[in-house]
This record gives C-alpha cells, structure tokens and sequence, in this order.
C-alpha cells in the first residue's frame, strides 16, 4: 500500500500544471505572432510592393491576428491534454484503490 501512494504521488501533476500550459502557450503564441508578422511585411514589401506605413499596418495586423488565434489554439489544446491526463490519472486511483478494498476483504 505504501508503495502504491508514492508511485501516485510520483504521478500526479503538479498544482501549478494549468498555469505552466497556459504560460507556455502564449510563448508559443508570440512567437507565431511576430514571425508571420514579419513573412507578412516582407511579402507586402517585396512582392507587393506595399508603401512604408502600408507594409508596417499589414505586418502588425497579421502578426497581432495569428499570435491571438495561435494562443488560443495551442491553450485550448494543451489544457484539454491536462484534463485528459486528470481523469486518466483519477481513473487509475479509482481502479487501484477499488482493487485494494477488494484484497483486503
């Protein structure tokens, strides 16, 4: 039995996991934002031959636009990973101590 609680203890995610996935996010987030807000102006500069301000309007929108939807994407997903893991993590407690109550009677 005491063997058993350390290995869960070993398991369990940490109290703070939420907060690190969401933070790692908008990393990610940002990152996104300001590369494909640079792709953007260099097209428009280069290729479509977009004027100073035009360049630099189209560069932040994108950049402010994919780094807003990026975050939302990779925190919707790595939170709906954290919850998975939850109840993974509940039903394996679940199932170990229904089968120590079972070898105890």
């Amino acid at each position: 039995m005491d063997h058993t609680s350390t290995a869960q203890r070993r398991r369990q995610l940490p109290p703070d996991a939420e907060d690190r996935v969401i933070r790692e996010a908008r990393k990610e987030g940002v990152f996104a934002g300001l590369t494909s807000g640079l792709a953007s102006a260099i097209i428009g500069s280069h290729l479509m031959r977009f004027n100073r301000n035009t360049t630099i309007f189209c560069g932040v929108v994108t950049g402010i636009l994919s780094g807003y939807y990026f975050t939302k994407a990779l925190t919707d997903t790595a939170v709906a990973q954290l919850r998975a893991e939850q109840i993974r993590q509940a039903a394996e407690r679940d199932q170990i101590g229904a089968s120590s109550v079972s070898s105890n009677q």
